[in-house]
């Protein structure tokens, strides 16, 4: 019997951007306030411009990142299992360079999507 490994994950697409962060870490998801003075944008905390206001309004909260907060954004949010071999290691280059909070591997889905996680 050959065993694969597997992550289930949360999918967070902003605009036709999609993110992923690993299910163990997301306290919760609710529908968002209209009034969020006090609650950073996701796409601001990532330092992406806004995503079009398309989707639902979502409030997301992953204790791991040390955001207490939480965020809020337009979009989509789903749950769904990743393969191993839809796991892809961060590039050197992208390690030594790229900005992105939480940024520790890929993952090839339609292109290649960042999959953030805190230790």
């Amino acid at each position: 019997m050959t065993h694969s490994l597997s992550l289930s994950a949360v999918r967070i697409t902003l605009g036709d951007t999609h993110f992923y962060i690993p299910s163990s870490q997301v306290q919760r998801c609710v529908l968002a306030g209209d009034n969020n003075p006090d609650i950073q944008r996701f796409s601001h905390w990532l330092g992406l411009p806004d995503e079009p206001a398309r989707g639902m309004h979502l409030h997301l909260f992953v204790p791991a990142s040390n955001v207490a907060t939480g965020w809020h954004f337009w979009g989509e949010l789903e749950n769904v299992v990743l393969r191993q071999n839809e796991i892809l290691p961060l590039p050197v280059i992208l390690q030594q360079c790229c900005k992105l909070p939480g940024l520790h591997a890929l993952v090839q889905d339609e292109s290649l999507s960042p999959l953030l996680s805190w230790r």
